[in-house]
């Protein structure tokens, strides 16, 4: 009870830091972020990117234990699907600080352009987050019904226990059968947002949505892993091994896929030997270097670490092996902008100066003594506003999940009974 209260003021106080860093932001103008015309995408549209991806992951893995029945993951698809609902939450929280004039925001649904790909990110995003409320809400119920509380169910008095547990069980399944597309278009439509952008080579690839969704399930799973675990505590982590090894073997596979998309993806840009495709390729492996060094190692060590039983064996090694995903995919979310805003693609070629691509420089959108009006490249670094302001979804993921855990029993409701992945649990267990 102290650590969950403990938890809740520390998410209260991360959301009213952000909330004023924000407000600032707003009195101010994004001329206080560090992002310019040539750079107008940052850290906020990172973090977006990076939370879409984790809630398509918990969506995907609750939906998928109804659908293909997978028996050992049943006890955990209450927490995968909270862990969407808060993960969409703060997804959709952090794109009205990158918008600046957020005033302007009910323009979207009043005069929506569905020849745009951010219309459908915010129909889908929308759409999501009533999914996920709602596959938490009917899987809650049957307890609620028990504990005679709840929430938005005051309907449930006049059944009975029996009928609200085949209502729970049915609807699961339905919301289910709808949220596992839903899940894998949400991060594919966000995908999309960068991949159908050709001015940008970095992005204009088919590989894009796919490799994202892999990346959504892996990171999905891992919150997923993180959250069940801290739940269940030591105490308990012998009777549900199996599902966390389960979990585990989830994250390193999907990582596999999203390895090789990586490679295909490297191979693709390295042959075509275009200039922009050289100039982004020199970038990661220079300039940016060690970010893109951060992508590549840290997800590979939790896949191999994943793959081996000293990584399964441990909670301490499970929760070790997913935080450094979490840093991994963050990293690999920035790279999407590096490489993209500073090869410019706007290029001249002068033949008879012997200048075969000149790339044009792009107005800085600032006015300042001493700083150049137009440049070819932008040095992006986030200030210390952007810092703080994209603290705000993680104090909305935090707050939500340990607000919901401590009100409502998410935790499995009976003991898995072998730690051998081949072991299955019956479905009487959960009724």
């Amino acid at each position: 009870m102290k650590k969950s209260n403990a938890l809740l003021g520390l998410a209260g106080a991360i959301i009213l830091i952000s909330l004023v860093a924000w407000g600032y932001q707003v009195n101010s103008g994004l001329i206080v972020t560090n992002m310019r015309n040539p750079f107008s995408w940052g850290l906020y549209i990172a973090t977006f990117a990076f939370f879409v991806g984790v809630a398509a992951g918990g969506l995907i893995v609750s939906s998928s234990v109804y659908l293909f029945n997978i028996e050992q993951l049943k006890p955990f698809t209450r927490i995968a699907s909270l862990s969407a609902f808060a993960s969409i939450l703060g997804a959709g929280a952090m794109i009205f600080p990158d918008m600046g004039r957020v005033e302007r925001v009910w323009k979207i649904f009043l005069h929506p352009n569905f020849k745009s790909p951010l219309v459908w990110d915010v129909i889908v995003i929308t759409a999501y987050l009533m999914i996920t409320f709602l596959s938490v809400y009917v899987q809650l119920l049957p307890d609620w019904k028990k504990e005679g509380r709840g929430f938005f169910n005051g309907w449930t008095k006049s059944r009975s226990q029996e009928n609200i547990d085949s209502f729970s069980k049915k609807w699961s399944k339905r919301v289910a059968l709808v949220g596992l597309p839903v899940a894998i278009l949400i991060h594919t439509v966000t995908a999309l947002i960068f991949a159908t952008q050709a001015s940008r080579g970095w992005w204009n690839t088919a590989v894009l949505p796919p490799d994202f969704v892999s990346v959504a399930v892996a990171s999905g799973t891992a919150l997923v892993l993180v959250i069940s675990l801290l739940a269940v505590g030591k105490e308990q982590f012998e009777e549900y091994q199996g599902a966390f090894q389960t979990m585990a073997i989830i994250v390193a596979g999907s990582l596999v896929i999203h390895f090789f998309f990586v490679s295909v993806d490297l191979i693709v840009h390295g042959w075509w030997g275009k200039p922009e495709a050289t100039e982004a390729l020199s970038l990661i492996f220079g300039r940016y270097g060690f970010l893109y060094a951060a992508e590549i190692l840290i997800p590979a060590f939790t896949m191999i670490f994943f793959f081996s039983e000293k990584g399964r064996s441990s909670s301490k090694a499970l929760i070790t092996g997913s935080v450094l995903l979490f840093i991994g995919v963050f990293a690999h979310r920035l790279m999407l902008m590096f490489p993209a805003f500073n090869v410019i693609p706007l290029t001249l070629s002068l033949p008879g100066a012997g200048i075969e691509s000149w790339a044009y420089p792009v107005a800085l959108g600032q006015f300042r003594e001493g700083m150049p009006v137009f440049v070819d490249s932008w040095d992006y670094t986030p200030t210390l506003v952007e810092y703080v302001v994209a603290l705000l979804p993680f104090g909305l993921v935090l707050f939500v999940v340990t607000g919901a855990l401590k009100m409502y029993n998410f935790l499995p409701q009976k003991p898995v009974m072998s730690k051998n992945l081949a072991s299955p649990v019956s479905d009487r267990d959960f009724k």
